[in-house]
């Protein structure tokens, strides 16, 4: 392959400009569909609406307003509560269930049982607020009708300032649960039988056989499921805004919702802007932290 001004490409040369030209379609899409916004959103941090709709540049002025707000510090510290348990209680739960299927000798009852789990995950979380709206429903839901049945009180579930957030985590943690019995059983299934056989000659049974033996060897599991675990839970929105809209009282007033808000009912671009650049330091600071904690996990194994 000859150039006009006599030089000639290599075989190597060649072959990394046909690599950029199949990899360039994907890398202008991340540019369009995230690099893009995400500078978008570093711009318009630093300006805010002014009287006719016009854009003006008011430099720091919109993260002082921003970080002075109470009801920001409220919506982000509502933010980690539903961030821990929800990440807690997935890891947590699917985890548990995975050892559990793990455990089942027959691959027809072990397929069956992952399949159950599973689907509720192929539901988005706007529908699953919807179903779980009417689940949590202070006269006709079903669990309140359940707990008329046994003579148990009826709660208000999402309609009380202290059962709401739990009530919220518990929809996200039915729909999300099952990813990570599925990473988990993976994981678990992976891992050579002979680790577990030696254990056991040693005397580990029980919680001690997971662990020295499981927890150990699913590090990687878990760290791809817990980091996408608080992404997914931080940037919570749907489930709220479709079951309470930030009620009662603000008592599951969010982020995300603190940003939609601002952006789109108060019309300040700037203040939805900053909060958009603080989730994503925040994300960014968590991810380099995970990772370095997960090294120096690894180093000691």
């Amino acid at each position: 392959m000859n150039l006009k001004d006599g030089y000639t490409l290599t075989y190597s040369l060649r072959l990394k400009i046909i690599g950029f030209l199949f990899v360039l379609p994907v890398f202008l899409y991340f540019v369009a569909i995230y690099y893009f916004p995400l500078f978008e959103a570093f711009r318009m941090s630093f300006q805010e609406m002014a009287p006719g709709g016009k854009m003006q540049l008011v430099g720091l002025d919109s993260y002082k307003t921003v970080f002075s707000e109470g009801l920001f510090w409220r919506s982000f510290t509502q933010t980690i509560i539903f961030m821990l348990l929800s990440s807690l209680l997935t890891v947590t739960i699917g985890l548990s269930i995975a050892i559990l299927l793990y455990n089942v000798s027959k691959s027809f009852l072990r397929t069956s049982f992952v399949l159950c789990y599973v689907l509720p995950t192929l539901v988005s979380l706007t529908a699953a607020a919807f179903i779980w709206e009417w689940i949590y429903h202070p006269r006709f839901g079903l669990i309140n009708s359940f707990f008329s049945s046994v003579g148990i009180t009826k709660q208000p579930f999402l309609a009380d300032s202290i059962q709401v957030m739990p009530s919220l985590v518990l929809i996200n943690v039915w729909v999300r649960v099952g990813f990570s019995v599925l990473i988990f059983l993976a994981g678990l299934l992976g891992i050579p039988s002979t680790y577990f056989d030696a254990a056991k000659v040693d005397g580990a049974t029980g919680l001690k056989l997971h662990r020295y033996v499981t927890l150990p060897l699913l590090v990687p599991q878990l760290t791809v499921v817990t980091f996408l675990e608080v992404i997914n839970s931080f940037k919570v929105f749907d489930v709220v805004y479709i079951a309470t809209k930030g009620g009662p009282n603000g008592a599951s007033y969010v982020l995300m919702l603190y940003l939609y808000n601002n952006a789109f009912r108060f019309y300040h671009p700037g203040k939805a802007s900053v909060v958009a650049v603080f989730v994503f330091f925040f994300l960014l600071v968590f991810s380099i932290t995970q990772r370095k904690l997960v090294r120096a996990r690894r180093y000691e194994l």
